[in-house]
């Protein structure tokens, strides 16, 4: 039973980190129609800044502050500087066709991550460091009797569920969040209605600067942070995205949890080499069953 308890909690705690990557990919992707496979590179870089203000002194909170702002700088800057220019060039020779205009910036994308990452690796030399946890992560004692979770286990859990909780309250009460709604469903009716779509694109790219941030902050304490610890994070999280339904913001949060349990308890009941085959095996078996996600629609963009 303790073995059971031990693979549920650290399920649900990877899997609420999974859940907020899946809801960064899903806000870019239904706000600008782009998988932003620079999203773990916000998140590490946002991270390291949080490593380095903790390092010389300030506090954990203040460093975790800071580095949402910085993620959430980010992911606006992304959108600004970079793919807004891009998809307002639509004349052009190279973004003629369809095609190329929905793979462009997802290669500008991979360029964004290849130079945070290069950024990185020259401002703080690569170095691989530690990153605190602001709880416990050892068992906790109840009664004398070591429990099989950690404070910090229930930490990660509480943050990402009142994360969430925000996240949906925005959506559903207030003016933008249903107009990033709105844009998401029909840009152009969105438009036509005198909604901003271009504000409401750059909102998404915002807030998923945001909670690529807050993943990178919870799951570096069970990580060393490197330029490129989070990349495998990504991976999962854009699996995540799909096995849930890469247009529906509550798919992608059911995939994370799905994919975190799935992931201990194969860790625990079988052996770690075999989980990427659990990961492939039930992604396979989501796609044949359901192409477009279990609570994606049927119809969808494609990249």
């Amino acid at each position: 039973m303790e073995q059971f308890l031990s693979a549920v909690f650290a399920g649900t705690a990877s899997g609420s980190i999974y859940a907020l990557v899946a809801l960064g990919l899903v806000l870019v992707w239904r706000g600008a129609g782009v998988i932003n496979f620079a999203q773990m590179g916000q998140a590490m870089f946002s991270t390291y800044v949080a490593s380095t203000l903790i390092i010389n002194g300030y506090s954990y909170w203040i460093a975790f502050f800071i580095a949402l702002a910085v993620g959430t700088a980010l992911g606006t800057a992304i959108d600004l500087l970079v793919m807004r220019p891009l998809s307002g060039k639509r004349g052009s020779a190279i973004l003629a066709s369809p095609a190329m205009r929905a793979t462009v910036p997802v290669i500008a994308s991979l360029g964004i991550l290849g130079i945070l990452q290069s950024a990185a690796g020259m401002i703080w030399a690569a170095e691989e460091r530690g990153f605190p946890a602001p709880v416990s992560t050892l068992g906790l004692s109840i009664g004398g009797n070591i429990m099989p979770f950690t404070a910090f286990d229930l930490f990660v859990i509480g943050i990402v569920l009142v994360a969430l909780i925000i996240t949906t309250s925005f959506f559903q009460k207030t003016g933008m969040g249903l107009a990033m709604r709105a844009s998401a469903l029909n840009p152009e009716v969105a438009r036509l209605s005198g909604i901003r779509t271009s504000s409401v694109r750059t909102l998404s790219w915002a807030i998923s600067g945001a909670a690529s941030s807050l993943a990178g902050l919870l799951v570096t304490p069970n990580a060393n942070l490197s330029p490129n610890t989070l990349d495998l994070i990504l991976i999962i999280g854009f699996t995540a995205t799909v096995i849930g339904g890469l247009d529906s913001l509550l798919g992608g949060v059911l995939g994370g949890f799905i994919l975190g349990l799935v992931i201990s308890f194969v860790n625990v009941y079988d052996s770690p080499s075999d989980i990427f085959l659990a990961i492939l095996a039930l992604l396979l078996i989501v796609l044949l069953v359901r192409p477009q996600g279990i609570l994606g629609s049927k119809e969808v963009r494609r990249v």
